[in-house]
């Protein structure tokens, strides 16, 4: 599979709010999928389906102890991508800012 293919499938994998809402939660440390259930107020079928995508194109890693799956992030390179992309945004908004502000 070419490179291109590749790197669009991550971003693909993060293109959903569900699953950058796992990212976040991810990033503050390991959870099992019960408690991203709990804490995202979703179905369980919805997670695993997210969390299958996610692991997948290797942005997470799920570890099975006992009766339960737990995920951490497998990269945490992945939050600077999430980091550069509210850059993006925020500057998108000033400039936006700006030409109003200057009409």
């Amino acid at each position: 599979m070419d490179e291109c293919k590749l790197i669009s499938n991550v971003f693909k994998s993060l293109a959903h709010p569900i699953r950058l809402r796992i990212v976040k939660l991810l990033s503050e440390k390991e959870l099992s999928v019960y408690e991203i259930v709990e804490r995202l107020g979703t179905s369980q079928s919805s997670i695993s389906q997210h969390l299958k995508i996610l692991e997948e194109n290797g942005i997470i890693v799920k570890k099975k102890r006992g009766n339960s799956v737990y995920c951490i992030l497998k990269y945490q390179c992945v939050l600077e991508l999430l980091s550069h992309g509210k850059r993006i945004i925020s500057q998108e908004l000033n400039e936006a800012h700006d030409i109003i502000k200057n009409s």
